[in-house]
């Protein structure tokens, strides 16, 4: 219990300040600042306790100078939290950059070489940085690579106490720095990957989303109308397209506002999807009209175009039910309103051997411009899908 405790409470720390990200390259460069951050803490913790238990003092007095970087790192995500990204991603770098840089220049000096392993921390601009990369990759590269120079050619003095550490102690950790320096990349580009995906399924969810209704928009019902297309081709079943107008929605909007009628839209929306198949697919067309697409409705089309109209029947009754609309004002307060909105709707059949998505539309539409004007809340099928069983019109 405590242990799941720990792990909720380290994944709110490190999503602090996502929630506010105003586009998702920020939340990702947000994202990849607090789990460096988190990183770069555990990292510390980890070779303070190894040294703490080789017990050698230039090893302990490493930890020493690493405390005040566990408050800079820790910094981060409060700073992130508080909509400061840049300055928690500058803080991140300056955290990285003056630990290791404090740790060579006053207690390891060249012996470990970890001068060299340290230019790799310029790699780290690509990923967390949210200044244009150009100049984070510059920024970093020049303060890392500021420090190899000196290491290099002026050479740092090693800590005497360092020369009692043996030679596979001395390869050992020179290993583990570079470890450490390589799998904090490697999480921070694999993160950064997981992260990518999930915007780009997001983003294409909200590109196919109504925002309002939450149903499919138009360019997703016209690709779910093609696949229904081409499922009929392939299990020779008819489908069909109902196309709804809300006969009496303008009003709602004139008298109590566009919250109001948002409002009725949602609870069409809803009342729609009650009277289909979870299989049939429903989504908003634009403004207060609506998409049905039903499939596998038979393979006669007497018998689909029976089944379509009863879906349509339902439709019709449900959405002619009068509405309760709970509607907010910031002066007055929140007020009940009673609204009554029938609709018009146009039917077609189609199969594998019809016309494309755009010409089923364009027919159903037409049904319904037939059912509006031959006096609203009615059914109307296509001219050239009349069956003898179901009327022009249903009054």
């Amino acid at each position: 219990m405590e242990r799941t405790h720990l792990i909720s409470r380290l994944n709110n720390w490190i999503h602090w300040g996502c929630d506010d990200a105003s586009t998702h390259t920020l939340k990702r460069k947000i994202l990849h600042a607090n789990i460096t951050a988190l990183v770069s803490i555990i990292t510390m913790a980890v070779f303070a306790a190894v040294n703490l238990v080789i017990g050698n003092p230039a090893l302990i007095e490493v930890d020493l100078v690493g405390i005040p970087f566990y408050f800079t790192a820790a910094a981060v995500p409060w700073l992130n939290r508080r909509g400061r990204a840049w300055l928690a991603s500058w803080l991140m770098s300056f955290s990285i950059t003056a630990s290791v840089a404090a740790i060579i220049l006053a207690v390891y000096g060249s012996m470990f070489g970890v001068h060299f392993y340290f230019v790799l921390f310029a790699l780290l601009s690509l990923v967390f940085f949210c200044l244009p990369q150009w100049k984070s990759i510059l920024a970093m590269f020049t303060m890392n690579a500021a420090l190899f120079l000196y290491c290099e050619f002026v050479g740092v003095a090693t800590n005497p106490a360092l020369l009692d550490v043996s030679e596979t102690l001395v390869k050992a950790i020179r290993a583990s720095f570079a470890a450490s320096i390589l799998v904090s990349i490697f999480i921070l580009v694999w993160l950064g990957e997981i992260v990518a995906s999930r915007n780009e399924l997001e983003l294409e969810s909200l590109s196919c989303t109504d925002t309002l209704t939450r149903l499919p928009n138009r360019r997703r019902m016209h690709q779910r109308l093609a696949e229904a297309i081409a499922a009929s081709k392939r299990n020779g079943q008819y489908g069909a397209v109902l196309f709804i107008d809300l006969d009496n929605f303008k009003p709602v909007n004139d008298q109590h506002g566009h919250g109001a009628g948002d409002l009725l839209l949602q609870e069409a929306a809803q009342r729609i999807a009650a009277c289909v198949r979870e299989v049939d697919v429903v989504a908003r067309y634009g403004g207060d009209e609506f998409v049905v697409i039903l499939d596998h409705l038979g393979d006669d089309s007497e018998h689909a175009a029976k089944n379509a109209h009863m879906t349509a029947e339902k439709v019709r009754s449900q959405l002619g039910e009068p509405y309760q609309l709970a509607v907010h004002h910031k002066d007055a307060g929140g007020k009940r309103v009673e609204h009554s909105c029938t609709s018009s709707i146009g039917v077609t059949l189609f199969d594998g051997g019809s016309a494309g998505a755009e010409h089923i539309i364009k027919c159903a539409d037409a049904a319904m411009y037939r059912a509006k004007g031959g006096g609203r809340n009615a059914i109307s099928f296509h001219e050239g899908l009349l069956t003898p069983f179901a009327p022009a019109m249903r009054e």
